[in-house]
């Protein structure tokens, strides 16, 4: 039985990959900023799990409260196996000169400093019990091979994870048992998803929803195959990835081809 870390994992793909972990009974801690929310859905876990599941508040923008769910997760379970770094926030609707500064920090703050922060605690605590595997959330144009409208910020935070994760992966060649990697789950519709679609116009709504229905997907349907993913691999280095350039590729040939069509907002009402 192992146990693992998610942060940023009351919803969204935090807390859909906390329910792979349990339903496949293993032990999770989950986290959020909000005492209420982890409190909620640290019972609503208990309920479906079959391994065991406690909540604890963290900012993972203050490295204190970082180690504090380093270390409440070692006094209830004894040791952690996966320490995945999922927490961030994703804006879409300005450009980089654009961006007004609450928008930015929240960004840039959660992005590096949150992800950074859960590094260093992962990779100190691995190092001290022995083994240990950190998965790193990419997302966006992360690799600069396209350019995503109103991203740039965004982009450029998971290029900072990118870079930050190649450097974990070569500092920790020493250690054979420890395993370091990343995460690209693809387009998920989550609540941060939400959140900036909100702001779209119904024209612009209409202009991008067809190439949407191709290349989202449900948290329900993904989350569950990245966590089979991160049980089962052995390389450290190595890039879980669910929508691959031939996935998208097939899919828009049944789209455009086939003639095959999905839906996935009509559960939304949009």
């Amino acid at each position: 039985m192992a146990v693992a870390v998610i942060t940023g994992s009351t919803k969204g793909i935090g807390r859909a990959m906390a329910e792979a972990f349990l339903k496949r009974g293993h032990n999770v801690t989950i986290c959020s900023r909000n005492p209420e929310d982890v409190a909620q859905v640290t019972k609503e876990l208990d309920r479906i799990s079959r391994g065991g599941v406690i909540g604890q508040v963290c900012d993972t923008t203050d490295k204190e409260q970082v180690q504090a769910l380093w270390d409440a997760t070692t006094r209830a379970f004894g040791k952690v196996d996966y320490w995945i770094n999922n927490a961030g926030r994703a804006v879409s609707r300005f450009k980089v000169h654009e961006m007004p500064q609450p928008e930015l920090t929240s960004v840039v703050n959660s992005n590096v400093l949150g992800t950074t922060y859960g590094s260093q605690v992962a990779i100190n605590g691995f190092r001290s019990q022995g083994s240990g595997a950190l998965y790193n959330m990419l997302g966006g144009s992360f690799q600069g091979k396209m350019l995503t409208p109103n991203m740039g910020v965004y982009s450029s935070t998971k290029s900072y994870i990118h870079r930050m994760t190649m450097y974990l992966v070569d500092e920790n060649k020493d250690m054979k048992d420890i395993i370091v990697g990343s995460i690209s789950p693809g387009m998920l519709i989550t609540e941060n998803w939400f959140d900036e679609q909100q702001y779209v116009s119904d024209e612009d709504w209409a202009k991008i929803k067809p190439t949407l229905n191709i290349l989202c997907d449900y948290v329900e349907d993904v989350c569950p195959w990245l966590v089979d993913e991160v049980l089962a691999n052995t390389e450290s280095g190595k890039r879980i990835a669910w929508l691959t350039g031939g996935k998208m590729m097939k899919r828009f040939f049944d789209a455009k081809v086939l003639r095959k069509k999905r839906d996935l907002f009509d559960r939304y009402d949009l």
